[in-house]
């Protein structure tokens, strides 16, 4: 589910221009303001948005004396270049701490860009980057964009950028999405490869959302094919979640493809299925 880049940029604008000890780094000199500091203060100038006036700013940013106030300056600069001269924008936030959450968060920005151009430019842009952390982040958002056309090449990608934790179940879910979108079987193979937690059952719960209504024997024949029990488990919960969220006559259609072995199953997992899903159950759902 990536939103456009005119979504992000209002929110990760947000972000990076309200961090948390901003008031008390600026009480750390007491020396007279800087060009960038001075733009914190004040309305900005038609002049400085253009290449030469960021140019300036980025020149006495690198200068600036105080850690923080310097890394602010250095990203503000990084934000306000991104749609004028994304090329200085990238040399502003490379003189930033590596790793630091706003360099991660322009890193993230300038590759969903780059991708929308050329995915191709962009993924060597990304392996270019610093650190590991760096690049992962880069290649992360690059599958997001990718998952538009290629959903089978992002999720390699995904799975290849050593991207992990919430980012990394996020990012799974959105490209699953677009990938079950296409072709449901091949989108779980993948999902199936997952370990324990919760990116595994999020990605299971898209894919069978959208190949439910379009091919229920196809569904129940994939659980059939399970054998790990506890996936088997999980996909079946899962599974029993959306079913019962539907009206009756559909559940009843959906399940005549089902054996009675799968119907027992299903029905194993009512009881925690109905705590996933809570109140999103029609009248008749338990």
């Amino acid at each position: 589910m990536p939103r456009s880049l005119a979504l992000l940029w209002p929110g990760l604008l947000l972000v990076c221009c309200d961090k948390p000890g901003e008031s008390s780094a600026r009480q750390e000199t007491s020396a007279p303001a800087s060009p960038v500091e001075r733009r914190q203060h004040s309305p900005a100038q038609p002049s400085q948005g253009t290449p030469a006036a960021l140019r300036e700013l980025l020149n006495a940013a690198v200068k600036i004396d105080s850690a923080p106030l310097r890394e602010k300056a250095l990203a503000d600069v990084a934000w306000d270049a991104l749609e004028i001269d994304p090329e200085l924008a990238v040399e502003a936030f490379q003189h930033l701490t590596a790793d630091s959450p706003e360099k991660i968060r322009l890193v993230q920005h300038y590759a969903m860009r780059l991708a929308e151009q050329d995915p191709d430019e962009a993924l060597a842009w990304a392996e270019a980057l610093g650190s590991e952390q760096e690049v992962a982040a880069a290649k992360s958002r690059i599958a997001l964009v990718i998952a538009e056309t290629d959903p089978q090449r992002a999720a390699n990608l995904l799975s290849e950028s050593g991207i992990s934790g919430r980012d990394f179940d996020v990012a799974v879910v959105q490209v699953v999405q677009r990938w079950a979108a296409r072709s449901p079987p091949d989108a779980a193979a993948w999902a199936v490869l997952f370990p324990p937690g919760e990116a595994r059952p999020a990605a299971i719960k898209v894919i069978v959302e959208q190949w439910l209504p379009r091919d229920p024997p196809a569904v129940f024949d994939w659980l059939d094919s399970i054998r790990d029990e506890g996936l088997r488990k999980e996909i079946a919960r899962g599974m029993e979640g959306i079913i019962l969220q539907q009206p009756k006559e559909i559940r009843d259609a959906w399940l005549q493809s089902a054996d009675a072995g799968i119907r027992s199953e299903l029905d194993q997992q009512r009881e925690p299925a109905i705590g996933d899903v809570g109140g999103n159950l029609p009248p008749s759902g338990k």
